[in-house]
């Protein structure tokens, strides 16, 4: 008995001990959304009733911990679109739901899995048309909205001012719409039920602005054919502030370019409501360069970005115009440089005893330079070294040579932006 005890309390101690105990998790199993989820109800991919109109939605199920290899689904509310049948056991990841459909509408239905004394339930949706896709809520930029991470991003409401957010549908012809969770910025409402050219979410923000203010919201209702509607949304509100143009440096010149260099520089703006649209109103962009909007368009920056290809000073205007039709421009300057290259031509001669001093010589690039040997100094011709002159860089080859002969040494040298290159040095020291 005794031996009994003590072999038990050494097991506990070691599962105790060990990552057995630390990592065991309970069994469960859990029906996962394989469409999109509104709310919820789990809404699988649409279908239709008139051929091609094989449909094929996958019910998924992960399983944790030591459940069951086989888990059983039922549905326990509503019914499954006529045509269709689903699977009513899986040794797998779940069970499909197979079939032609037969009549066009909108099927709920509750799906229930069972692995021993284990369950999961989840609701689900599917929309049957005659033909096409089902009617929708759009999020596109010709609303002034973009979709952001499922979100549908509404244009920015300025404070103060009146403001018109449209949320379209797909097929056009009207519907209802109610918000079900969140709400509106303060001043702004959604009418219940709209027409061919969609709701409009309208009036003027009255609330003052805090320290968040984004406001998320989620719609639901119906469309064509009393087809359901659904979208999360968001409206960021913004001060009234006139719009302006302005580079983090300050001023009007931006930073040099060089031919063949990566160059990259922002333009930022202050105040206005997105989404902002840049463009160049006159001049040119250096060849090589383009307007980039890395950040999306409720960012109020734009980026100059490229590779430019010809050596020149280019003036230009840019441009921003916010949602409400406000307008900033503003003109810069920018020199692209020549590429950068080390002289081809040899240094002055040199004469053994006699102590020596000249600039090394680059073209191109943005100067000032500094210079430095490829692999360590020894590569120099023996008795001369690399020196600093004001600014402080290496670039004078001095010092007393002590070996006469030509000499050819490899030298790398970098400009002030950065650029670098490598190239060959050549000197003849006389006896």
């Amino acid at each position: 008995m005794l031996a009994t005890i003590a072999s038990t309390a050494a097991v506990l101690v070691g599962l105790g001990a060990g990552s057995a105990l630390a990592t065991y998790r309970p069994p469960s199993i859990h029906l996962l959304c394989t469409g999109s989820s509104h709310g919820s109800v789990c809404a699988l991919p649409p279908g239709v009733t008139t051929a091609p109109n094989n449909y094929s939605a996958t019910i998924a199920v992960s399983k944790t911990g030591s459940a069951g290899a086989t888990v059983t689904f039922a549905l326990t509310a509503g019914s499954l679109p006529p045509g269709l049948t689903m699977s009513t056991q899986s040794t797998g990841s779940g069970v499909v739901i197979t079939g032609n459909p037969a009549q066009a509408g909108t099927f709920n239905f509750t799906v229930k899995a069972t692995d021993g004394g284990l369950t999961s339930t989840l609701v689900y949706q599917i929309t049957i048309t005659v033909q096409g896709p089902p009617d929708q809520l759009l999020c596109t930029a010709a609303t002034g909205s973009y979709l952001l991470e499922g979100v549908c991003q509404l244009p920015d409401a300025t404070l103060g001012l009146p403001y018109h957010g449209h949320l379209t549908t797909s097929h056009g012809v009207g519907g209802t719409l109610s918000i079900v969770s969140g709400a509106l910025p303060a001043g702004l409402t959604l009418p219940a039920t709209f027409g061919a050219a969609g709701d409009i979410v309208d009036g003027t923000v009255t609330q003052p602005l805090g320290e968040s203010n984004t406001y998320t919201f989620t719609v639901q209702g119906t469309g064509d054919h009393g087809q359901p509607l659904y979208q999360i949304y968001q409206i960021t509100v913004d001060p009234n502030q006139p719009l302006t143009i302005t580079l983090a440096a300050g001023g009007s010149t931006l930073p040099p370019a060089m031919v063949d260099g990566a160059y990259e520089i922002d333009f930022s703006s202050d105040g206005g409501a997105a989404p902002y649209a840049w463009s160049v109103k006159s001049g040119s962009l250096p060849p090589g360069l383009a307007l980039t909007n890395p950040y999306g368009p409720s960012d109020n920056n734009s980026g100059l970005a490229g590779t430019p290809t010809t050596a020149g000073t280019y003036t230009f205007t840019m441009q921003i115009a916010d949602y409400d039709g406000a307008q900033a421009t503003q003109q810069f300057s920018l020199t692209v440089a020549p590429t950068l290259q080390i002289s081809t031509s040899p240094m002055p001669t040199a004469t053994v005893g006699v102590p020596y001093s000249h600039d090394l010589v680059a073209h191109g690039g943005i100067p000032p330079y500094s210079w430095s040997v490829v692999t360590n100094i020894n590569e120099l011709p023996p008795g001369l070294t690399l020196d600093t002159t004001n600014p402080g860089y290496n670039n004078v080859l001095t010092g007393t040579p002590t070996q006469a002969g030509t000499f050819s040494f490899p030298m790398d040298v970098e400009d002030s932006q950065d650029n670098t290159v490598s190239g060959m040095v050549t000197i003849t020291i006389k006896p």
